[in-house]
């Protein structure tokens, strides 16, 4: 992910006048999905756009065809970004639905509320290899490797699972899934 920053070079007056060609331009790229979520410096210098790409030259490309650049309305500066922490799992899932791998502070707490104990019938939220899924409330990664293996007809031994980026040793696979865990399974295969 990049920020893009761009600043006035010119009263807002002038600003005001090529605003109409520049909210098409930005209002493209968000259809495109090429954009995040943008909007307006305080005080009123300038403008900011978070763009969901990998590339710099990419999002360089992007700013060939700003009007206010185009027209010398304004320079734009360019800042890559990591996002590694959001504060809900909407948004958790929403920045990484964008290719970022983010996930939740670890005092963060999306379970569901209930008033008694976990009987299996509720659901929770995990990412499994990059996709968010529901599970039973009492999945364990086990559980994910089990399906797993039997889906794709892969061999048991041949998986290695990591939570949140910790691998996990096979012994501790029957540990539950915690909400909005990231599961990553991966098969192992030789020279590969």
């Amino acid at each position: 992910m990049f920020l893009l920053l761009n600043t006035y070079t010119v009263p807002t007056g002038t600003i005001d006048e090529a605003l109409p060609r520049h909210r098409a331009w930005v209002e493209r790229h968000f259809k495109d999905g090429h954009f995040v979520f943008g909007g307006r410096r305080e005080p009123r210098i300038g403008g900011f756009v978070v763009a969901a790409s990998d590339s710099e030259a990419e999002v360089r490309g992007y700013l060939e065809d700003e009007p206010l650049f185009t027209e010398g309305l304004v320079t734009w500066e360019i800042f890559g970004l990591v996002a590694q922490l959001a504060g809900t799992p909407e948004l958790r899932d929403q920045l990484n639905s964008f290719g970022s791998q983010t996930s939740l502070p670890s005092t963060f707490d999306d379970s569901p509320k209930s008033g008694g104990t976990d009987d299996g019938n509720s659901s929770v939220r995990v990412r499994v290899n990059g996709e968010n899924r529901e599970v039973s409330g009492s999945s364990t990664v086990e559980d994910l490797v089990q399906d797993m293996c039997e889906t794709h007809g892969f061999d048991r031994t041949a998986v290695s699972a990591s939570l949140d980026g910790d691998v996990l040793p096979p012994e501790r696979w029957s540990v539950r899934p915690a909400t909005g865990a990231d599961i990553r399974i991966a098969v192992l295969t030789s020279g590969g």
